[in-house]
Order: structure tokens, then sequence, then C-alpha cells
């Protein structure tokens, strides 16, 4: 009786070591990111999803809109050109591809989200800003995000994961209703580009031609029209290199269509209409102040709910 026992127990012990060993999940590290992101792009250039490692059930969104693989981007003759950012990050699961990318030899700015489960893609986030959408965009030729978003930051001057969220919060607070008060820090050569525009500087940006600099932008107010920025979502940070990537929605009112900022300026808002402008955004951090901000501007409906918000 007691060898039978010890029999059970033993086989009873195994298979809950068997059964914990399938539960966890294998992982799939920054490198894996990387490649399962590049097979992705790589793939649909060739508009073929066959050869990918999807998971059982996908999510696919298109600027926020609800989609199958294989339709919008994918079976638009889609391109993509050499050049763009990747950005994983083992610890959430979510790697971040930011570059041009074309429909019919047409350029856009490019924002994707992939985030692997498994080792298997489950879901898809697009932002893509065209050019005949009403909002800013730069010719994209030559166009290379910028060199310091894959530099080490030196270890003093680097923060933790958490810290580097809330700067990047920080910035979101500070520029909703924009009210002059700083909520966040900025480095003096801080510099910022939407859809490669250069905002912080230069004459092709209504808020530049008032106020330059990023911090002096910031306590003029000239984001004023900015009613608050939501559904925020940080799925890749990197202590090492200081980069937090941000998703948000920006809604503007339009309550009115001039405003005055600190220094007695009349400013006009951008469009007369209410809309909302579904954002990813890329932050370089050092020494607790952010240093540059890339990232895609798409216009979508006023007060549009979030397909990703928990």
């Amino acid at each position: 009786m007691k060898i039978t026992m010890m029999k059970l127990a033993s086989a009873l012990a195994l298979s809950l070591m068997a059964s914990t060993t399938f539960a966890q999940a294998p992982t799939c590290n920054n490198q894996c990111l990387s490649d399962i992101a590049k097979a992705y792009l790589r793939d649909v250039a060739k508009q073929d999803s066959t050869h990918l490692p999807w998971a059982d059930q996908v999510r696919y969104t298109e600027d926020n809109v609800a989609m199958m693989i294989g339709d919008g981007f994918w079976g638009a003759s889609p391109g993509i050109q050499d050049g763009g950012l990747l950005l994983p990050d083992a610890a959430t699961g979510n790697i971040v591809w930011f570059g041009i990318s074309t429909e019919h030899d047409q350029p856009a700015y490019h924002g994707l989200r992939l985030k692997v489960s498994n080792k298997q893609i489950s879901e898809v986030e697009s932002y893509i800003a065209r050019k005949e959408m009403p909002e800013v965009f730069a010719p994209t030729d030559g166009f290379k995000p910028d060199a310091t978003f894959t530099t080490t930051v030196p270890a003093a001057a680097r923060r933790t994961r958490e810290q580097l969220i809330a700067i990047v919060d920080g910035y979101f607070n500070t520029k909703q209703q924009n009210s002059g008060q700083l909520f966040t820090a900025f480095s003096a050569d801080c510099a910022q580009k939407t859809n490669g525009v250069n905002l912080t500087t230069g004459d092709t940006y209504w808020a530049a031609k008032a106020v330059a600099g990023c911090e002096a932008q910031m306590k003029a107010g000239v984001y004023k029209p900015v009613d608050r920025i939501r559904a925020r979502r940080f799925p890749v940070v990197n202590e090492d290199t200081g980069v937090v990537v941000a998703l948000s929605l920006e809604d503007h009112a339009t309550r009115y269509l001039d405003y005055k900022i600190a220094d007695g300026k009349t400013l006009n808002v951008q469009l007369p209409t209410p809309n909302a402008r579904g954002h990813l955004n890329v932050f370089k951090i050092e020494n607790g102040a952010i240093k540059r901000i890339e990232g895609i501007s798409v216009l979508l409906p006023y007060y549009i709910h979030s397909l990703w918000a928990q």
C-alpha cells in the first residue's frame, strides 16, 4: 500500500511538473521580436500573410479602425522603405516600427505596433499619416528617425521604467489645455517632429511661428486648444536608451477659432471643426528631461473611442 501511494505521489508530482512546464509561455527576447517584425514588414510588402506566425486570434487596426489582415494597407500595393526604426520591448512583448511606407507608390509616415505572445503575432496596430490628410506633413525623401533613439544613455543619466513613463505622462499633462504650467522637463536642445515636420523651429508650423523651443512653447501655452490626451499607452520602454513609445488620442473640441498665448500674440486653431488626433510618438529622455520626440499624427473623428483602451 505504501509503495502504491509513493508511486501515485510521484506520478502526480511529475504530472504537475509537466503541466507547469507546458503552461509557461515561450519567451521572445528583443532579437526574437525584431526578427518577427522584419518578417512582417517583408511579407506585408509581398502581400503574403501565409508564412507569418499568427496567433489563433489576431486583432488588427489601422488608424483606430478594426480590419481584417489583408484589408487596408495590406491590400493597397504596400511598400516599406529602408531606414525605419525598430524598437522592441521583451518585457511587454511589443515591438514598434517607425518609418516610411508606400501605397501605390504614395509615401506616408507609418507607426506600427506588433504584440507577440508565445512567439506569435496577436496584435497589429498601425497609424499611417498620408499626405492628403489635413495634418502637418513634410516631404519624405531622405527621412530617417533621429539616430539618438538607438544610442545608449550614460548610466548616471538613466531613469527607471516607471520614471520614464511618468516623464512622458507629464508631457501629456502639460500639453492638454496648455496653461503654461510644466509637469515634465525638457532639455535645452529638445526637438520635436510630427509627420516629419519640425514643431519647435522653422516656419512650417503655426506654433513655431510664434514661439520656438519645446519648453518655451509649453510655457507660452501654444497648445491650449488641446482639450485632453486620453487612451495613453506605453508599449515600449527602454531604460538603457531612455526611449519610450507612447500611443494616445488627442481631442480638439474647437470651441474657438483663435486664442491668445502668454506674450499676447493671437494664434488660430489648425482646423475649424472638432477633431481628434491619433498619435504614435517616440520619446528620448536623458537626465530626466525630454530630448527628442518624433512620431505620427493622423486626423480622426472627435472623441473617437480607442479600440485598444482597457
